[in-house]
């Protein structure tokens, strides 16, 4: 059994259908237009848009970005979890580095009534003291900050803080608990923002192919023409080649895709490089013979190599792994080994629905060795 299927399945997915950080309502007045334009791309390097606010809640105010100081921007929302996680490392990231300017901007906060939001926030941060030892403002107007920083950035998570350095440019952008280093580097001007942009373009460049492979596949299902998902699977995989993309090229070419020479000869690459890992067997093992994967020939032969190469990396201790290799051995016409490999998957697996699966499958084979 190869529970991680689904989760290969939807990797791709997951960017394009993750919803981002909910945004403040706006009321009539402040609402774009539909056909507003998108704000410009905000890449490492470029000029930082300007700090603006509704509401200023805590510290000192300063009337913007000043040139020849470094500044944290930093994106966070009352009901967000990690923002509150990263609130202390924050404040020690701020006192250890003063000269620096550090801005959370509430900019993300739900309902409809701004007076009600304003008044949440500035309780929370209250309620917080020295855990948020920095400046605070609230926006509701998603014009002012979330479209031209966040949006702009192709930010969709929070929390989320820019660098922005003593040239009043981004130096840097990503999650606040891995700021230390480039904060420090910005600050003492060791920071290498030209690698930092580098890096930055390349996971650019895969989201975006990630987000295209997504798309693909979501039109293929409907249609049930999967020739442009593979093409843009194996596109995607000659940029930023990546075991789980190749592991779900292989699903499609020898499922849906109906291509089964050519899954059989990738199944074989991944079976030579990934033959000690004992999950990636697994899984190869499983998409053949899943009975929902929809290969019409699997390759026994192919799954039942990788089947075991998985049971004996695991040790034979795991129960999916031996409930895979049971499924192989079934199709291969050994019902009664298949059985009794069936039976010790189920004796190695805790009550719940993966035990109650192997037993039904315990249950088919059974019924045909009574059969036979």
């Amino acid at each position: 059994m190869f529970i991680a299927t689904l989760a290969v399945t939807a990797l791709f997915a997951l960017q394009q259908d993750a919803a981002p950080a909910a945004p403040a309502a706006t009321t009539p007045k402040q609402a774009a237009p539909a056909a507003a334009a998108a704000p410009s791309r905000l890449s490492i390097g470029d000029p930082a848009p300007k700090l603006q606010y509704d509401e200023w809640i805590k510290g000192d105010k300063i009337d913007g970005i000043e040139k020849g100081k470094v500044h944290v921007i930093e994106f966070w929302a009352t009901w967000c979890g990690p923002c509150i996680t990263a609130m202390p490392h924050l404040s020690e990231l701020q006192k250890k580095h003063p000269e620096a300017v550090v801005v959370s901007v509430a900019a993300s906060e739900r309902g409809p009534d701004e007076a009600a939001k304003i008044s949440k926030v500035r309780s929370f941060v209250e309620g917080k003291g020295d855990t948020m030892s920095y400046r605070v403002v609230y926006v509701g107007d998603r014009e002012k900050m979330s479209k031209p920083w966040m949006q702009a950035a192709g930010q969709n998570g929070i929390p989320c803080a820019f660098i922005v350095d003593k040239d009043s440019n981004i130096a840097w952008i990503g999650h606040p608990m891995s700021m230390d280093a480039p904060l420090a580097g910005v600050i003492d001007g060791t920071w290498d923002a030209a690698a930092a942009k580098k890096q930055q373009d390349t996971e650019r460049a895969a989201m975006e192919m990630q987000r295209g492979v997504s798309m693909a596949l979501r039109e293929a299902r409907q249609t049930g023409d999967y020739t442009k998902a593979i093409e843009a699977l194996r596109k995607a995989l000659a940029i930023t080649p990546n075991d789980a993309m190749k592991m779900q090229l292989f699903g499609v070419l020898a499922g849906p895709g109906k291509q089964p020479d050519e899954a059989w000869k990738l199944g074989e690459e991944i079976y030579a490089a990934k033959k000690d890992d004992s999950a990636s067997m697994n899984g190869l093992a499983w998409m053949i013979v899943d009975p929902d994967a929809g290969v019409e020939k699997p390759n026994l032969d192919l799954a039942l190599r990788a089947a075991e190469a998985a049971v004996k990396n695991s040790k034979g201790a795991e129960g999916a792994m031996l409930d895979t290799l049971a499924r192989v051995v079934y199709l291969k016409g050994d019902v009664a080994r298949a059985i009794e490999i069936q039976k010790d998957a189920i004796a190695k697996t805790p009550a719940g629905n993966m035990r109650e699966g192997m037993e039904k499958a315990l249950a088919e084979y059974e019924a045909a060795l009574k059969k036979a």
